[in-house]
């Protein structure tokens, strides 16, 4: 027998449903109220809490005397969400502004209260005209569907697609009109117009190929852009204006948001250790501006505030500011006066020897402050237009010699791999001698001789160079047998340890990205051939950087300690207050041999200048280089080039790497310990012309006595013997002043 529950029990369970259904239809009564206005079923009180990102200021560059290198430039961008563009309830309050600006009753009205309330009275005609119009019986079918499904019913409201898309194209034209009016305030100057702006927003051909693949059951291949980047560089002020009549004319969909465009005020200059920002994210992605992002971007700030339905900007306690954090200041190690000076002489050069290819760098040696840097080719930071010698290129319209597109853009001082020729022999001289193995006056043969099937010999100058010499004269006759026979005497192992010391297989310690690492030939480091051994002893089967032979030539300048190449002299807050000196870390600095090495090192290098016959095989390889009354090492180098993995006879790669003034008891822990200001100043100029039919000495060389000479007027340098340099002086001026005449 069934048992019936009490009736006061029955009566509380159906009061426990009925009030569950109760609550269920007052929270989908509450939706529905709250979030009328927007058609969306999230809080309307999120919605329209608005956030404004207020970017901070990137932080400026400039070089060691505080020249400012970069600036930046107020500017907004204007983009159009064209999901708001597409969203009937959107469009249709600017197309109701649009329609009762024009009428007597809303010109008759004033009071901004009547005027919202025709406001949205004519949006809710518009609406309600673009609804799909039912008969009795559909309307009956959707108040049954609603008994039982409400989600049902809602499917059945539709909207009429040919009247929104009468609404949309004349949304569109509104909107057109609108930023056609505000279209020349870039600042770049470019103009869009009425129809373009159209066309952007509507992408009326890519929507009509949707629907005839769809039409088809097909895929369509085509895709809509949602954001559209209208303006990118309009100026602050336009884009105030506009966001002002963008406010009072309804019209939804369009972003406007204020920023910071990136400008060089010395763009054809340095280029590759400033780099670049990307446009849309001000993000470095090349030169310094890449690896010292972080600290040069800065955090943005924001603002949230609350509008109300129809987009007004409405008090609130809980309104948020966050102010920006702008980014620090970077002060170069770059000497702007001496980029100068080397991106002319450099560019001289090349264009007497027809040759588009070449690089120059100079360095303090003791300090590794880098003082300047050229590349070519190389490009414009503003406009991307290719730098030559011989002149300037569109983007993407410069070919070089091997048929390539060249932009400019790799970073041949520190990205470039080859083969450095005869200014590597040094590094055996130097690890002989650090080692003990020889003494620089020692004896070496100089004939050529055989290793396996390969001749090592100087070529043409092979029987007036091949009777023996000193150490310190195989560096200055750049001759091949003799250095060999000084790296023999050295195992691979100990050559190898020395190599590493100077930085050779490791990628140079620099403040630029992709940076080149050193690459042997041999594969295998543990073992090597005495073959390989002697290919490498004159520079070839190993390949390295220009920066890496700076840096080796640096160090042997110093008096044996491998410094950092520095890139980056301190960074500064906005204030100008100092927040880092970026001085070189434990281990950036590193003695590499004894000052007694680097010494004699010094003193094999300055005979390479010598323009006197001391022993009767005539004067240095790098007589070219040589300045009367200053004191100058070198050394140059010649490597054939390699095209398509062979190497070319007719170019050459062509270097010379100077030292002045060359000081042979310097003594880089005393100079480190004094104020910079006290500090010895010697100069590494490292040059290289790549492609041309000349050697180091001839194409090279006088590349750098230029840039001496014109570094010696502005750094006003002593010369070591001022007599020999004023004779030098005046016989340069008679002769300046006979070829003025005869040119006359």
């Amino acid at each position: 027998m069934r048992t019936k529950l009490p009736f006061a029990g029955r009566c509380l369970i159906l009061s426990i449903v009925m009030l569950l259904v109760s609550a269920l239809v007052a929270q989908e009564l509450i939706n529905i109220q709250l979030n009328a206005d927007t058609g969306i079923g999230t809080s309307p009180e999120k919605n329209r809490i608005k956030t404004e990102i207020i970017p901070a200021q990137r932080g400026i560059i400039m070089d060691r005397h505080g020249q400012v290198l970069t600036h930046n430039e107020p500017m907004a961008e204007v983009r159009i969400d064209r999901h708001a563009m597409r969203d009937i309830d959107q469009v249709t309050y600017g197309l109701a502004y649009n329609q009762l600006i024009h009428s007597e009753e809303w010109k008759k009205t004033t009071d901004p209260e009547e005027r919202e309330k025709m406001l949205e009275k004519k949006r809710s005609e518009l609406l309600d005209n673009a609804k799909v119009k039912y008969t009795a019986e559909e309307r009956a079918e959707i108040h049954r569907a609603s008994l039982h499904d409400e989600k049902a019913a809602k499917l059945l409201l539709k909207y009429d697609e040919a009247i929104c898309e009468q609404y949309y194209r004349a949304h569109d034209r509104l909107v057109a009109e609108l930023l056609a009016r505000y279209a020349s305030c870039s600042i770049s100057g470019k103009v869009l117009t009425e129809e373009e702006i159209m066309q952007a927003i509507g992408q009326y051909d890519k929507e009509q190929a949707i629907r005839e693949a769809k039409a088809k059951g097909e895929q369509s291949p085509v895709k809509l852009t949602w954001m559209i980047y209208l303006i990118k560089d309009m100026r602050p002020d336009a884009a105030e204006q506009l966001r002002e009549a963008v406010n009072a004319t309804r019209i939804k969909g369009i972003e406007i948001q204020v920023g910071v465009k990136r400008s060089y005020l010395v763009p054809h200059m340095l280029s590759h250790v400033i780099g670049t920002v990307k446009g849309d994210t001000g993000a470095g992605v090349s030169g310094v501006e890449y690896t010292y992002n972080a600290h040069l971007a800065g955090y943005p700030g924001r603002r949230e505030y609350r509008t109300d339905v129809r987009g007004q900007v409405v008090p609130h306690a809980d309104d948020r500011y966050q102010e920006p954090h702008h980014g620090l200041n970077l002060k170069l190690t770059v000497d702007m006066r001496i980029q100068a000076i080397c991106e002319e002489e450099l560019d001289r050069g090349l264009k007497e020897l027809n040759c588009p290819v070449g690089c120059m760098i100079v360095m303090e040696a003791i300090s590794g402050d880098v003082l300047a840097i050229v590349n070519r080719p190389s490009y414009n930071l503003n406009t991307r237009e290719v730098i030559t010698p011989t002149g300037i290129y569109k983007y993407n319209t410069y070919t070089d010699r091997d048929g390539k597109k060249n932009n400019g853009e790799p970073n041949y001082a520190c990205q470039t791999s080859y083969e450095p020729g005869s200014t590597f022999k040094p590094i055996s001289l130097l690890t002989a001698l650090d080692l003990g193995k020889i003494s620089l006056t020692d004896k070496v043969k100089s004939a050529p001789f055989s290793i396996g099937n390969r001749l090592i010999s100087d070529g043409r100058r092979s029987s007036r160079l091949g009777g023996g010499m000193r150490a310190w004269e195989a560096m200055k006759y750049s001759s091949n047998p003799a250095t060999v026979n000084i790296l023999l005497r050295c195992k691979w192992s100990e050559y190898k340890d020395y190599l590493g010391r100077l930085g050779i297989l490791s990628p140079v310690n620099i403040d630029l990205p992709a940076v080149h690492k050193g690459s042997v030939r041999h594969k295998d480091l543990e073992e090597c051939s005495q073959r390989e051994m002697a290919s490498m002893a004159y520079g070839y089967a190993i390949n390295i950087s220009p920066m890496h032979v700076a840096q080796v030539y640096a160090a042997i300048a110093n008096g044996g300690v491998r410094v950092k190449p520095r890139l980056v002299d301190c960074m500064l807050t906005p204030a100008g207050e100092v927040f880092d000196t970026c001085e070189p870390r434990p281990g950036d600095c590193e003695r590499v041999m004894k000052r007694s090495t680097g010494r004699d090192v010094l003193t094999a290098l300055l005979s390479v200048t010598d323009l006197g016959p001391l022993t009767g095989k005539g004067p240095g390889t790098g007589k070219t280089a040589a300045i009367p009354g200053f004191k100058i090492g070198g050394k140059t180098g010649t490597a054939e080039k390699v095209v398509n993995g062979q190497y070319v006879s007719k170019y050459h790669v062509a270097s010379f790497a100077g030292i002045f003034p060359l000081d042979e008891n310097l003594n880089w822990e005393a100079e480190m310990a004094k104020p910079k200001e006290q500090r010895k100043k010697v100069y590494v100029i490292f040059t290289v012309v790549d492609g041309v039919a000349g050697g180091g000495g001839t194409a090279a060389a006088p590349i750098f006595k230029r840039v001496a000479e014109r570094l010696i007027e502005l750094e006003n340098i002593p010369p070591s013997n001022p007599k020999e340099y004023e004779k030098y002086l005046r016989k340069k001026a008679a002769a300046a002043e006979e070829a003025a005449k005869s040119k006359a």
